[in-house]
């Protein structure tokens, strides 16, 4: 919510299927900042092994 700039009366405001919706947002985002986390780890051992 802070991100956005949401205040706990804009988020109650949403109905279920927006709030849904966000959540899913942030979900996907978390997992591809994992994603990338992962790789960008897997590539700084790759280059420490040279």
């Amino acid at each position: 919510m802070n991100e956005y700039h949401w205040t706990p009366e804009v988020w109650i405001n949403f109905n279920n299927r927006e709030k849904a919706l966000i959540i899913a947002g942030i979900d996907m985002r978390n997992a591809e900042e994992k994603k990338q986390q992962k790789e960008a780890e897997r590539k700084a051992k790759s280059k420490s092994h040279r």
